[in-house]
C-alpha cells in the first residue's frame, strides 16, 4: 500500500462513505421479509461500511482491529436474537462485489498500473476475509457460552432438594452424576440446607 497515491485511496474512500446509506438501505429491503433484523441489523451494516471505506486507505493490521469490535458486537446480537450466522457472513460479502465496482469505477477515472489495481483490490479482499474469519470465531465463541450456561442451569434444576420437616431434606438423585454435576450438587445442597436452616439431609 505505500506505493499507492494517498489522494487516490482518498477519493475511494469518500466514494463509499458518500454511498453507504444507499448501500445500507439496499441491503435492509434485501431483509424486509424477515419481521424486524432488517431494522436491528441496519447499525451494524453502516458500521461494517463505514469500516470498509476506512480500510482502503489503513494498514492491514489497524483495518483488523476495527473489524474484530464490529464483529464482536455483531456476533452478540445474532447469538442473543438467535439467528443464524449466515446472516452476518451474507451481510460482510455482499458488499464485497459492489465496494469492488466503486474502486473500479473510480481508478477508471486516473491513471492507474496493474500494480497499484491488484494492490488494492487484494488488500480489500483481505479485509472482507478478515471479517469473516472473526465474526465466525465471535459466533462461535458466544454460542459456546450461551450453551455452557443454559447446560449450568439445567444442571442447578437437576439437584433440587425437597423439605421434608422443619430439620429435614432429601435430595433425590436422578440421572449420572459426573465430575461437574457432582460439584454443582454439592454446592448447592450446602447453600440450600443453610438457607433452610437444616439440620439433616438425606440423599436418595
Amino acid at each position: 500500500m505505500k506505493l499507492l497515491n494517498v489522494q487516490r485511496l482518498q477519493t475511494i474512500k469518500d466514494k463509499i462513505i458518500q454511498q453507504k446509506e444507499e448501500l445500507a438501505d439496499r441491503k435492509r429491503q434485501n431483509l424486509a421479509e424477515f419481521h424486524d433484523i432488517h431494522t436491528e441489523l441496519t447499525p451494524f451494516r453502516l458500521d461494517l461500511l463505514m469500516i470498509y471505506a476506512q480500510s482502503i486507505v489503513l494498514d492491514k493490521e489497524t483495518a483488523a482491529i476495527l473489524i474484530k469490535n464490529w464483529a464482536g458486537k455483531m456476533a452478540n446480537v445474532l447469538v442473543e436474537r438467535e439467528l443464524p450466522l449466515n446472516l452476518a457472513l451474507e451481510e460482510i460479502s455482499y458488499y464485497r462485489d459492489i465496494i469492488g465496482e466503486i474502486i473500479l469505477e473510480e481508478l477508471d477515472k486516473q491513471v492507474v498500473s496493474i500494480k497499484e489495481l491488484y494492490s488494492i483490490i487484494s488488500h480489500f479482499n483481505a479485509i472482507i476475509d478478515c471479517a469473516v474469519q472473526y465474526i465466525s470465531k465471535s459466533y462461535l465463541n458466544d454460542y459456546k457460552h450461551n450453551i455452557k450456561y443454559a447446560q449450568y442451569a439445567i444442571d442447578e434444576l437437576s439437584v433440587p432438594i425437597v423439605r421434608m420437616t422443619e430439620t429435614v431434606g432429601i435430595l433425590p438423585l436422578v440421572g449420572d452424576l459426573d465430575t461437574k454435576r457432582a460439584q454443582i450438587l454439592i454446592e448447592n445442597a450446602l447453600t440450600k440446607s443453610s438457607e433452610y436452616h437444616l439440620a439433616w439431609l438425606i440423599m436418595d
